[in-house]
Protein backbone atom coordinates (compact mmCIF):
# COMPACT_ATOMS: atom_id res chain seq x y z
CA UNK A 1 0.00 0.00 0.00
CA UNK A 2 1.18 3.54 -0.92
CA UNK A 3 1.38 6.00 1.50
CA UNK A 4 -0.36 9.40 0.84
CA UNK A 5 0.26 12.61 2.97
CA UNK A 6 -3.38 13.47 3.92
CA UNK A 7 -2.57 17.24 2.09
CA UNK A 8 -1.79 15.43 -1.31
CA UNK A 9 -5.08 13.16 -0.58
CA UNK A 10 -7.25 15.31 0.20
CA UNK A 11 -7.10 17.04 -3.17
CA UNK A 12 -8.50 14.10 -4.74
CA UNK A 13 -11.07 13.02 -2.06
CA UNK A 14 -14.73 13.68 -2.64
CA UNK A 15 -17.92 13.28 -1.18
CA UNK A 16 -18.26 9.92 -2.31
CA UNK A 17 -14.69 9.30 -0.51
CA UNK A 18 -15.78 10.39 2.48
CA UNK A 19 -18.54 8.37 2.84
CA UNK A 20 -16.47 5.64 2.92
CA UNK A 21 -14.27 6.26 5.29
CA UNK A 22 -16.84 7.69 7.36
CA UNK A 23 -18.68 4.39 7.00
CA UNK A 24 -15.68 2.05 7.84
CA UNK A 25 -14.44 4.47 10.77
CA UNK A 26 -18.47 4.58 12.17
CA UNK A 27 -18.78 0.38 11.34
CA UNK A 28 -15.73 -0.76 11.09
CA UNK A 29 -14.09 -3.35 8.62
CA UNK A 30 -16.76 -4.03 5.08
CA UNK A 31 -16.66 -4.87 2.13
CA UNK A 32 -18.21 -2.63 -1.05
CA UNK A 33 -21.39 -4.50 -0.22
CA UNK A 34 -21.08 -3.08 3.36
CA UNK A 35 -20.65 0.18 1.92
CA UNK A 36 -23.83 0.16 -0.32
CA UNK A 37 -26.31 -1.47 2.56
CA UNK A 38 -25.01 1.22 5.12
CA UNK A 39 -25.76 3.77 2.74
CA UNK A 40 -29.07 2.66 1.21
CA UNK A 41 -29.71 2.37 5.11
CA UNK A 42 -28.62 6.12 6.43
CA UNK A 43 -27.05 8.75 4.10
CA UNK A 44 -28.96 7.73 0.77
CA UNK A 45 -32.00 9.50 2.19
CA UNK A 46 -30.23 12.44 1.62
CA UNK A 47 -27.26 12.38 -0.17
CA UNK A 48 -27.69 11.11 -4.06
CA UNK A 49 -25.21 9.55 -5.93
CA UNK A 50 -24.00 6.25 -7.98
CA UNK A 51 -23.53 3.27 -5.82
CA UNK A 52 -21.78 1.98 -8.30
CA UNK A 53 -19.08 4.45 -6.56
CA UNK A 54 -18.80 2.48 -3.65
CA UNK A 55 -17.52 -0.63 -5.33
CA UNK A 56 -14.31 1.58 -7.29
CA UNK A 57 -13.99 4.18 -4.52
CA UNK A 58 -12.14 1.77 -1.69
CA UNK A 59 -10.20 0.26 -4.25
CA UNK A 60 -9.09 4.00 -5.13
CA UNK A 61 -8.53 5.05 -1.03
CA UNK A 62 -6.61 1.46 -0.81
CA UNK A 63 -4.15 2.77 -3.47
CA UNK A 64 -4.18 6.12 -1.73
CA UNK A 65 -3.25 4.47 2.04
CA UNK A 66 -6.40 5.67 3.60
CA UNK A 67 -8.11 2.17 3.48
CA UNK A 68 -6.33 -1.34 3.93
CA UNK A 69 -7.54 -4.31 2.04
CA UNK A 70 -7.88 -7.43 3.20
CA UNK A 71 -8.98 -10.19 0.35
CA UNK A 72 -10.64 -13.51 1.13
CA UNK A 73 -8.22 -16.44 -0.11
CA UNK A 74 -11.00 -18.52 -1.98
CA UNK A 75 -14.58 -18.47 -2.36
CA UNK A 76 -15.84 -15.21 -3.91
CA UNK A 77 -12.74 -13.57 -3.12
CA UNK A 78 -14.68 -10.66 -0.95
CA UNK A 79 -12.53 -7.21 -0.24
CA UNK A 80 -12.49 -6.51 3.42
CA UNK A 81 -11.61 -2.66 3.61
CA UNK A 82 -10.93 -0.70 6.92
CA UNK A 83 -9.39 2.44 7.60
CA UNK A 84 -5.94 3.35 8.11
CA UNK A 85 -4.81 5.77 10.34
CA UNK A 86 -4.20 8.13 7.29
CA UNK A 87 -7.91 7.52 6.62
CA UNK A 88 -8.42 8.39 9.34
CA UNK A 89 -7.26 11.74 10.16
CA UNK A 90 -8.24 12.64 6.34
CA UNK A 91 -11.67 12.02 7.50
CA UNK A 92 -11.37 14.27 10.83
CA UNK A 93 -9.68 16.76 8.69
CA UNK A 94 -12.61 17.06 6.50
CA UNK A 95 -15.31 17.12 9.63
CA UNK A 96 -13.70 20.64 10.76
CA UNK A 97 -14.10 22.37 7.08
CA UNK A 98 -17.15 23.93 6.69
CA UNK A 99 -19.82 22.47 4.63
CA UNK A 100 -20.59 25.60 2.69
CA UNK A 101 -23.53 26.22 1.15
CA UNK A 102 -26.59 23.38 1.05
CA UNK A 103 -27.23 21.75 -2.14
CA UNK A 104 -30.63 21.04 -3.13
CA UNK A 105 -31.36 19.32 -6.16
CA UNK A 106 -35.24 18.84 -6.38
CA UNK A 107 -36.29 18.02 -9.26
CA UNK A 108 -39.97 18.89 -8.58
CA UNK A 109 -38.86 22.61 -7.92
CA UNK A 110 -37.25 22.67 -10.93
CA UNK A 111 -40.51 21.57 -12.82
CA UNK A 112 -42.15 24.21 -11.06
CA UNK A 113 -40.20 26.68 -11.51
CA UNK A 114 -40.58 26.31 -15.41
CA UNK A 115 -44.12 25.32 -15.04
CA UNK A 116 -45.66 28.54 -16.94
CA UNK A 117 -44.34 27.05 -20.21
CA UNK A 118 -46.37 23.93 -20.08
CA UNK A 119 -50.10 22.85 -19.55
CA UNK A 120 -51.61 24.76 -16.25
CA UNK A 121 -52.97 20.88 -15.51
CA UNK A 122 -49.65 19.80 -15.48
CA UNK A 123 -49.06 22.00 -12.14
CA UNK A 124 -51.77 19.86 -11.05
CA UNK A 125 -50.06 16.92 -11.81
CA UNK A 126 -46.65 18.02 -10.47
CA UNK A 127 -48.07 19.09 -7.19
CA UNK A 128 -49.74 16.08 -6.84
CA UNK A 129 -47.47 13.70 -7.88
CA UNK A 130 -44.79 15.37 -5.10
CA UNK A 131 -47.76 15.25 -2.34
CA UNK A 132 -47.75 11.40 -2.63
CA UNK A 133 -44.03 11.12 -2.83
CA UNK A 134 -43.04 13.26 -0.20
CA UNK A 135 -45.78 11.56 2.26
CA UNK A 136 -44.70 8.02 1.67
CA UNK A 137 -40.84 9.13 2.54
CA UNK A 138 -42.50 11.14 5.87
CA UNK A 139 -43.83 7.88 6.40
CA UNK A 140 -41.17 5.98 5.92
CA UNK A 141 -38.97 8.13 8.25
CA UNK A 142 -42.16 7.89 10.74
CA UNK A 143 -41.28 4.41 10.74
CA UNK A 144 -37.91 4.03 11.07
CA UNK A 145 -38.53 6.38 14.27
CA UNK A 146 -41.28 4.12 15.87
CA UNK A 147 -38.83 1.17 15.47
CA UNK A 148 -37.61 -0.57 18.92
CA UNK A 149 -33.88 0.18 19.69
CA UNK A 150 -31.03 -1.93 18.58
CA UNK A 151 -28.77 -3.52 20.65
CA UNK A 152 -30.75 -2.08 23.93
CA UNK A 153 -30.18 1.17 22.75
CA UNK A 154 -32.46 3.57 24.35
CA UNK A 155 -32.34 6.03 21.26
CA UNK A 156 -31.43 6.28 17.73
CA UNK A 157 -27.80 6.80 17.13
CA UNK A 158 -26.86 10.61 17.02
CA UNK A 159 -25.68 10.11 13.91
CA UNK A 160 -28.84 8.86 12.56
CA UNK A 161 -31.50 10.88 15.38
CA UNK A 162 -30.39 14.09 14.05
CA UNK A 163 -30.67 13.75 9.88
CA UNK A 164 -33.38 12.20 10.30
CA UNK A 165 -35.21 14.58 12.16
CA UNK A 166 -34.14 17.02 9.43
CA UNK A 167 -35.58 14.69 7.17
CA UNK A 168 -39.08 14.63 9.22
CA UNK A 169 -38.53 18.50 8.99
CA UNK A 170 -38.22 18.58 5.08
CA UNK A 171 -40.72 16.21 4.35
CA UNK A 172 -43.36 17.63 6.58
CA UNK A 173 -43.06 21.14 5.07
CA UNK A 174 -42.87 19.33 1.09
CA UNK A 175 -45.78 17.81 2.04
CA UNK A 176 -47.30 21.19 3.42
CA UNK A 177 -45.97 23.33 0.62
CA UNK A 178 -47.14 20.82 -2.07
CA UNK A 179 -50.56 21.21 -0.70
CA UNK A 180 -50.13 24.63 -0.85
CA UNK A 181 -49.12 24.62 -4.72
CA UNK A 182 -52.44 22.38 -5.51
CA UNK A 183 -54.37 24.26 -3.14
CA UNK A 184 -53.53 27.61 -5.02
CA UNK A 185 -54.04 25.54 -8.82
CA UNK A 186 -57.36 24.26 -8.05
CA UNK A 187 -58.21 28.21 -6.46
CA UNK A 188 -56.85 29.52 -9.93
CA UNK A 189 -58.45 27.09 -12.25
Amino acid sequence: MSSASPAASDAALGPSSYIVLGFLAQYGPGTSYDLKRWADESVGYFWTFPRSQLYAEPQRLAALGLLEEAQEDGGRRRRTYSVTPAGKSALEGWLTHPAGFPELRDLGLLKLFFSAQGNPYDLARLAAEQLVLHRARLEEYEQICSLPPVSGAEVLPFSLGLPLRMGLLYERASVAFWSEVLELNSAGA
